[in-house]
């Protein structure tokens, strides 16, 4: 208990300072009062708390303070600041946006959390319903082409106060966000949906190997195409740009890959004489995607596909649908499999953490598996050329 106040003092100490330093900011930037309201709001909790002498680690534990004085390390740092906790109209909502500053032009999120927590969220070991950081970067960035600052969408910074795990901060560069904070070795990696890529060792489909692929599936007529098959057969990478030492790792060995096993062969080979479906959520996913970070090549490309396939219903039921979400298994993922047996088809996916997960619950799934590939135009302009 004696720790427990101790503790507890530091907590309201701590707020009472974060107030001062917001004294001098509160006339200069809109919304430093509101900010110091809520850390006000935290502080007299705390103060009852201490009164009632009913003191218990979660009430410790559950306090926002930790996350508005990172707001306030980071807004100090901040250039030209205009705003906190700026609400953005966003949707039938709005989005807040914690620090606006560069005079505007940059867009700030501040995350407190622990890493390793941030990366199984990400991975869909959240509870139900929590949004992980790449849900808010694409909120993010899709808020910001709603509201350019002189004609262009802000920039989106993640500033993570107590470091990033490095699968993280890379899903969230291949978005298009940029990164602050320390990187962590990651304990285990991301998962393969749509841009996060798993190894290639159990996903090497060749040409040759699909002489034998198409002898077993002739009988199926119909493929279903999920978002990561999507990307990968628009992506500049496997459209003869594949030359490239880029600033992001993840696509760096992506390239290497693609110079030793182009993809978009397999693919054609895999699409030839099929009928090629896309269920509706896989649609709007990738379309978003490619409204946020394709190239204009890769935009015209997706253009092209889309003439080429069918959008379907998403399935509803099916065993499929009853795999329980987490780990490796998210609702997007099983909706787009549980839409290929709806429709009786072959889905194609480099989504190879999905399929071993099912497996492990005992659903095998009707599947070709391809090595994944992300879009990579927008990041050329910084990358370095390879000598051919």
């Amino acid at each position: 208990m004696e720790e427990l106040l101790k503790n507890l003092e530091e907590k309201i100490e701590s707020g009472h300072k974060m107030m001062e330093k917001l004294k001098n900011l509160e006339r200069k930037i809109n919304g430093a009062d509101k900010l110091s309201r809520k850390i006000n709001q935290e502080v007299k909790f705390l103060t009852k708390v201490r009164s009632t002498g009913n003191v218990k680690k979660e009430y410790l534990q559950s306090t926002n303070l930790i996350h508005l004085n990172a707001i306030i390390e980071r807004l100090l740092k901040s250039k030209d600041a205009t705003g906190v906790m700026k609400p953005f109209k966003f949707k039938n909502s709005r989005l807040e946006v914690d620090i606006v500053c560069d005079s505007g032009s940059s867009w700030v999120k501040v995350i407190a959390r622990n890493p390793r927590a941030l990366t199984l969220i990400s991975q869909g070991n959240g509870e139900f319903g929590q949004k992980s950081v790449i849900d808010q970067a694409q909120s993010y960035l899709s808020c910001a082409n709603l509201h350019p600052h002189r004609y262009k969408p802000p920039d989106i910074i993640f500033h993570f106060a107590c470091g990033i795990e490095n699968t993280l901060a890379l899903g969230l560069e291949q978005l298009g966000v940029l990164i602050e904070g320390q990187r962590i070795d990651s304990v285990e990696p991301l998962d393969a949906d749509a841009s996060i890529c798993p190894s290639p060792d159990d996903i090497n489909l060749s040409l040759e190997s699909l002489e034998s692929l198409s002898l077993q599936t002739s009988d199926i007529k119909t493929l279903n195409l999920d978002v990561s098959t999507l990307l990968a057969y628009v992506s500049n990478m496997t459209n003869d740009r594949a030359n490239f030492d880029y600033l992001e790792p993840l696509l760096t060995l992506q390239a290497e890959w693609e110079r030793l096993r182009p993809v978009k062969p397999v693919l054609d080979k895999i699409f030839n004489g099929k009928k090629l479906i896309v269920c509706k959520t896989a649609y709007n996913n990738f379309m978003e995607i490619i409204r946020i970070i394709g190239g204009v090549n890769e935009t015209k490309r997706t253009q092209e596909l889309i003439k080429r396939v069918t959008i379907v219903d998403d399935a509803v039921d099916g065993r499929v649908i009853d795999l329980s979400v987490g780990g490796k298994i998210k609702n997007r993922s099983r909706i787009v499999f549980a839409s290929g047996e709806k429709y009786k088809s072959i889905t194609v996916s480099a989504n190879e953490g999905f399929v071993r997960a099912a497996r492990m619950q005992g659903i095998e799934c009707t599947v070709i598996l391809h090595e994944p590939r992300s879009l990579s135009e927008i990041k050329e302009k910084n990358a370095k050329v390879l000598e051919s």
